[in-house]
């Protein structure tokens, strides 16, 4: 997927400089910016296709830098950060970032990642005879992207919406996590984990108690169940 524009928001100089020449040397045209201010300006100017991104930045956050693309754009971001901590990658979720990936990993592997997050920004919805689903709590009209919890809007990350869109095409029946990873992620993904973090955030925003789910459950050696709601009800397109 040569050609992309990728966006680098990176304060350390020869980090910032590897990021730089192997993502040219892979084809990918690369601007960059070294505090949360300019990576801003330099987003809204550019446009890019995806941002990989620093925590620790001068002026905002990485986290406050990301909250901030993803109020205005689905563009794939990429964390990049020397801390690997789950409550840090957590909170990188939480705010919208598509991957979490630590500083120290393979370039080859960063390379991957990027790859893939373009992929799946690009990839079509799949065609299909199902245009909306409601089954008395969650909502959704497939050909705008939009669901409702309980008559509200439900601000969805494209992450979520894809998590929660495959496990109501399979509700009642329990999908792997390795098939919940590979259909989201993509297949160059091994990280599970990915899957448990963005489900929890994503019952953070459907469930009344996500201590306690009731939509969206975890069968343990089996996957996560959507549960069959007993008011459910599919309409063709």
């Amino acid at each position: 997927m040569a050609g992309e524009k990728i966006l680098i928001v990176e304060d350390t100089e020869d980090v910032r400089e590897a990021l730089q020449t192997s993502l040219t040397d892979a084809g990918y045209t690369v601007r960059w910016a070294v505090d949360g201010p300019t990576a801003l300006r330099t987003f809204y100017e550019v446009q890019p296709d995806l941002v990989v991104l620093d925590v620790l930045l001068p002026g905002q956050s990485g986290f406050e830098v990301c909250e901030r693309i993803r109020a205005m754009s689905t563009v794939p971001v990429v964390m990049f950060s020397a801390v690997g901590s789950e409550r840090e990658k957590l909170w990188a979720f939480e705010r919208g970032a598509d991957d979490y990936v630590v500083k120290g990993t393979s370039m080859n592997e960063l390379l991957a990642r990027i790859a893939a997050g373009l992929r799946r920004a690009k990839s079509p919805t799949p065609v299909t005879p199902i245009s909306t689903y409601a089954d008395g709590v969650v909502s959704i009209d497939f050909a705008t992207s939009t669901v409702t919890i309980r008559g509200k809007h439900a601000d969805l990350t494209p992450t979520e919406y894809k998590l929660l869109t495959m496990l109501v095409r399979n509700k009642g029946k329990p999908v792997p996590a390795e098939r919940l990873l590979h259909g989201v992620w993509g297949r160059e993904y091994d990280t599970e984990e990915l899957v448990k973090w963005h489900i929890g955030h994503l019952r953070q925003k459907v469930e009344e108690d996500p201590a306690q789910p009731r939509l969206i459950i975890t069968r343990r050696g089996f996957g996560y169940v959507y549960a069959d709601q007993s008011a459910s009800e599919l309409k063709a397109a």
